[in-house]
């Protein structure tokens, strides 16, 4: 009989139990690559870019809704722009709010006017009132929907300074604030929707639900006629 090498060849059990080992530590490997280049490659600001959806909701606002606002007569007094404070750079990133809602809301990549990176100067945006397509930035406004007047009338009066500072600055409520051409903000002005609906009534509905859910959110009050009138754009949907 020939001499062996002394070493026994592994069973047909050894070779499963060890293929399935690979098999797990693979699949390990191959999670823990997903889960770092999907989690630590962002900075805040493609967090924030998740977090606040930059699509005007287009749930139907239902009755119940709209009939639950609160229901009081303009505060009709003390009003001042200076009362709600400039817009502010919330992450120390150098942009303020207008910059950041530009660049979220832009369908493309914006530019900034420097390289700095502080001030957008193009992008695309479409209006969601009236469809209008602007490329520059200083062609539009960044729009509060519920304008500051309108949220002090409303309830606003009694807040303190740094909740009207909150309220003028909210980036975490998509459609709280909207970037929209110069013309139509002015015409906007501080009206609700007994005085202004959007340009576009395929829009009215969007409109009803974003003032409804930002009037609720901020516990803010409606007056007969601003309710009258969501119900006869709620109608719409």
């Amino acid at each position: 009989m020939a001499k062996g090498s002394g070493r026994t060849a592994p069973t047909p059990a050894v070779l499963a139990g060890a293929a399935l080992v690979v098999v797990v530590i693979v699949a390990l490997l191959a999670t823990a690559v997903f889960l770092i280049a999907t989690s630590s490659d962002e900075g805040p600001r493609a967090v924030r870019a998740r977090e606040r959806s930059t699509a005007v909701p287009s749930t139907t606002p239902a009755v119940g809704e709209i009939a639950a606002l609160r229901i009081a007569d303009a505060h009709p007094e003390g009003y001042n722009r200076d009362l709600f404070g400039d817009w502010i750079d919330a992450d120390h990133d150098c942009q303020d709010t207008r910059a950041e809602v530009l660049a979220l809301e832009s369908r493309v990549t914006v530019t900034y006017s420097s390289a700095a990176a502080c001030s957008v100067a193009t992008g695309e945006w479409v209006d969601p009132w009236s469809g209008a397509v602007s490329t520059s930035a200083r062609a539009l406004d960044v729009d509060h929907t519920v304008p500051l007047a309108n949220a002090w009338r409303s309830g606003a009066w009694a807040w303190t300074p740094e909740q009207r500072v909150a309220y003028a600055n909210d980036l975490a409520d998509a459609g709280h604030l909207i970037a929209i051409p110069l013309g139509e903000n002015r015409s906007k002005g501080d009206d609700g929707p007994e005085a202004w609906r959007p340009p576009s009534a395929g829009s009215w509905c969007a409109y009803a639900q974003l003032w409804t859910s930002i009037k609720a959110r901020w516990d803010l009050s409606a007056t007969p006629a601003e309710w009258g009138a969501l119900q006869e754009m709620a109608a719409t949907c």
